[in-house]
């Protein structure tokens, strides 16, 4: 299907014999997206179309959520020929390059075969149809790589697993350090200690395992450019277009969900959930609010992290093993209380099973202690058996098996063990309209473009091939923002980067399997302790990111964001202390309550508009009405945007407004981004000690076509009755 609009010039990145980039102009673009646009090239594994980026009157707009068209979710391997926004797809490079027709789209296919179709001895991306095969003209010679520029974290230690691409070495300061980082094949990232004045040189998932030293600055390597920069600000006035002619894409009835991770360092074996408890109570009351809201009238509850491996069940006689770093024990009222805990919190819980792997923290533990294969399912049998036989057979919703075992197994190892897994549940489950699905395979965290994607291609492949039924396809993602990028929109961008990386992987392994995010973070927490000294996640700032991540992964097409994690470290929806819910957990409810499933395209129109995101949905309020999540990411100008493409307007319009808060909360000083607090229509919330909290009350405006005021820092939700056109278009989607 093709859509074509007269304004935008598109291009696409295909895979050829000579792995090249076609620059969108001649200005340079910022490191991060050019690390972005060459790792695409180089890592997709499928050759084809995979992705696209909007050039609009000669600005490059970067992969954004708001700003970016890609395959839609129904054709990812692109098999029709052309991609919906009139983006030709490779077929052959060669004598033809595209199916017939596809040199009528406006821009031909620029960048096809490698950037040699041409026209006029120039790229097609600036010239209208139809071009030509021929050979690129000479180019520039590449500019002279300028300085390394890194994002720095100071006093915070990255550890990481299995992460050191180059040990402590002598090193003058953090400049010298991010230079090291920068020159070093398979550097990412880096921890200058300053009393020893040493660097350590580490891979992409340094960050996974950090802590608290004052003694330490650890960064993050940008190369030579610049480091992810703020929003600039954006235009006194922004137009956003809406269409509205038919979804893109589809989330599910349970989209907005979230993890317990049963992990020491995240208080799982020391905070009671127990509901008859004050704390167990309050939780699940807050949770039930969150439940409430989604289409499903329930949340998915991942039961699952790095501490689900460590895990042996004490049941039917199996004894608990002595605690110790990678060795946990869940008992029957540890289990029950959290079973207790779903069903008071209108939760199903999705059961990471253990493999029993955690020892895959001690460095050369798998030669003395080597992990094993295929996987031995009976003291998950146990906790299983039991589980039904008590009547709560119905809380299990599915089953994972192993977190992160990508870096151990191989993917089809992986679906041997879930072929393991399966022949179990097929026994416990005998019908299969009351079984559990299989959910899989959770690889390590992703920060960005990742060559492991493959790893789920292959172990999707191998479960297809063996009859084994995965339902959703899961993956874990951080991508690793924080104070200093709250309001970067290339930041942000990353998470859309890895949707359509994912996506389109998983579907062209086995198009039949939904696309989840089963552990999602805007930055592995680390091991901080629970005292509020550490809060860097816990305020209003992350919530920027996590709107626009919710509604990024909405837009490229997945069906629940499992967020990490609901309570534990700095970085939950609830403090992990007090439990009190933090800004992320209204901004989860209130997309939820706004965002209905069929997802729509958006554009935002005017030039110079980075710091403005822009997203909608089907709204939640009735045939016809539309919802629409707006983010101002600049922190000095207010911004008023207007709708077009939805028809004529009736009715009047519904508003959330988002901001931080001036007032110091109590768990901690800080105000503004970096608060624990949020006001939401002017008003602070505020949570009881029984877990209610100040009514969410939308403001009306009688003039649904008058212009949305988007303060500086802020989200806003809004719903809009729109044209019968659009009742139709989302009455066809399923809202």
């Amino acid at each position: 299907m093709s859509h074509q609009r007269p304004e935008f010039t598109m291009w696409t990145m295909m895979w050829s014999t000579q792995t090249k980039v076609v620059p969108l102009r001649s200005a340079p673009m910022s490191s991060v997206f050019l690390l972005h646009a060459v790792l695409a090239v180089m890592l997709i594994p499928t050759p084809g179309v995979w992705g696209g980026v909007v050039v609009r009157d000669g600005e490059n707009l970067g992969f954004s959520g708001s700003h970016t068209d890609v395959l839609l979710v129904g054709d990812p391997t692109c098999a029709d020929g052309e991609a919906n926004e009139g983006v030709c797809c490779l077929k052959s490079c060669g004598a033809h390059c595209a199916i017939s027709g596809c040199g009528g789209a406006k821009g031909g296919a620029a960048g096809c075969c490698g950037g040699v179709i041409r026209k006029n001895g120039q790229s097609c991306a600036s010239h209208p149809a139809p071009c030509v095969l021929g050979p690129a003209p000479p180019g520039p010679p590449p500019p002279a790589p300028g300085p390394s520029t890194c994002s720095l974290n100071p006093s915070i230690e990255y550890l990481g697993n299995d992460t050191i691409v180059k040990p402590a070495v002598p090193s003058a300061g953090v400049t010298e350090c991010c230079d090291a980082c920068s020159n070093t094949s398979g550097c990412t990232f880096f921890t200058f200690d300053a009393t020893a004045k040493t660097c350590t040189l580490r891979s992409t998932n340094a960050p996974d395992t950090s802590r608290p030293n004052p003694n330490c600055t650890s960064g993050e390597a940008h190369g030579a450019g610049p480091a992810p920069g703020p929003a600039p600000q954006p235009p006194a006035h922004v137009v956003v277009a809406i269409s509205a002619s038919a979804a893109v894409s589809h989330t599910g009835p349970s989209f907005v969900a979230w993890n317990i991770d049963a992990s020491r360092n995240r208080g799982f074996f020391t905070r009671s959930l127990n509901v008859s408890e004050p704390l167990g109570a309050r939780l699940a009351k807050q949770a039930a609010a969150l439940s409430a809201e989604t289409v499903a009238k329930e949340s998915i509850l991942r039961f699952g992290g790095s501490g689900n491996d460590y895990l042996t069940y004490a049941f039917d006689g199996t004894p608990c093993p002595p605690q110790g770093d990678t060795k946990e024990c869940m008992n029957m009222s540890t289990w029950v209380n959290l079973l207790e805990f779903a069903k008071a919190s209108n939760a199903r819980i999705i059961f990471g099973l253990s493999m029993n792997t955690g020892h895959d923290l001690v460095e050369d533990s798998a030669t003395s202690d080597p992990f094993p294969q295929p996987w031995d399912p009976s003291n998950a049998e146990q906790i299983l058996k039991w589980t039904i036989a008590n009547g709560y057979s119905d809380l299990i919703m599915g089953l994972e098996l192993g977190n992160e075992q990508n870096s151990k197994y191989t993917g089809a190892q992986i679906a041997t063990d879930f072929g393991v897994l399966y022949n179990l549940v097929t026994q416990l489950w005998p019908d299969a309209s009351t079984r559990p699905k299989l959910v899989g395979p959770d690889p390590h965290s992703y920060h960005g473009l990742d060559k492991k994607v493959s790893w789920i291609a292959d172990f999707l492949t191998a479960c297809k091939t063996q009859g084994i039924p995965i339902y959703a396809a899961t993956h874990h993602e951080y991508s690793e923002v924080d104070s200093t990028t709250f309001t970067s929109p290339a930041s942000l961008d990353i998470s859309g980067v890895i949707a359509r990386m994912v996506n389109t992987t998983a579907r062209n392994a086995d198009p039949s399997v939904q696309v989840w995010g089963g552990e999602i973070g805007p930055h592995n927490g680390g091991s901080p302790p629970c005292d509020h000294t550490s809060m860097r996640w816990a305020n209003f700032g992350d919530s920027l990111w996590y709107a626009d991540a919710l509604a990024q992964k909405a837009r490229w097409g997945y069906q629940a964001f499992c967020r990490q994690d609901y309570i534990g470290a700095d970085y939950g929806l609830v403090d992990c202390s007090t439990g009190t819910p933090l800004p992320d957990f209204f901004t989860g409810l209130l997309f939820s309550r706004t965002m209905g499933l069929a997802v729509l395209n958006v554009n935002v129109v005017t030039p110079g508009s980075s710091a403005i995101r822009a997203y909608a949905h089907c709204g939640r309020s009735g045939s016809g009405s539309v919802g629409v999540l707006l983010i101002n990411l600049n922190a000095n100008t207010s911004t008023s945007v207007s709708l077009t493409g939805l028809g004529v307007l009736t009715g009047q319009r519904e508003q959330y407004l988002l901001q931080p808060s001036t007032q110091p909360p109590s768990l901690s000083n800080s105000t503004g981004l970096l608060g624990t607090g949020i006001r939401v229509n002017g008003a602070v919330m505020v949570t009881n000690a029984d877990g209610s909290f100040t009514p969410l009350t939308p403001t009306t405006v009688a003039d649904p076509t008058a212009a949305i005021v988007v303060p500086p820092t802020s989200i806003i939700f809004t719903t809009i009755q729109a044209s019968p056109t659009t009742a139709l278009a989302c009455a066809a989607a399923g809202v």
